[in-house]
């Protein structure tokens, strides 16, 4: 086992979702040489008026096809390693589904996320990853984060 695990950031700035009743919000997926910890996430919506929308999170053993690559930042700025995971938003057909753990009813006129403590953070096998998927077909643009831990195997 290599040096312990490191923090990654990705960035979700005006990220376009389509009006799918199936569409993963985003899609992150590591490597083999790595398991992810989710440590938390947040959303913002540019609607201005409510607009309610379901959301589910869980693991998935694939990536989906199509959507938006987001460009990951270490939070040790110093480092310099290559980033693993991957997180994709708009992803119009979603990975293949490994169990739903969470699910919201968002309002979109306020925030939606997670943060978990370290006992609580869920963690995927090697080669696998996390989605947020919509259920409720409507249109959206959002912005906010994806911040994970990435576990070397």
């Amino acid at each position: 086992m290599s040096e312990g695990g490191r923090i990654v950031y990705a960035p979700i700035v005006a990220a376009s979702i389509g009006a799918d009743a199936t569409i993963d919000v985003w899609n992150l997926l590591g490597t083999s040489a790595i398991r992810i910890r989710l440590l938390g996430f947040e959303l913002t919506s540019a609607a201005i008026a409510a607009a309610l929308t379901t959301l589910t999170l869980g693991f998935v053993s694939t990536a989906g096809t199509g959507g938006s690559a987001v460009t990951e930042q270490h939070a040790d700025d110093a480092k310099s390693t290559t980033i693993l995971g991957a997180l994709v938003t708009d992803v119009e057909t979603p990975g293949t589904d490994a169990g739903r753990f969470m699910g919201w009813q968002w309002e979109q006129l306020g925030p939606v996320g997670h943060i978990w403590t370290p006992e609580m953070a869920p963690i995927c096998a090697a080669a696998e990853g996390f989605s947020l998927v919509q259920t409720t077909a409507i249109a959206m643009t959002v912005s906010g984060f994806v911040c994970w831990e990435e576990i070397y195997v």
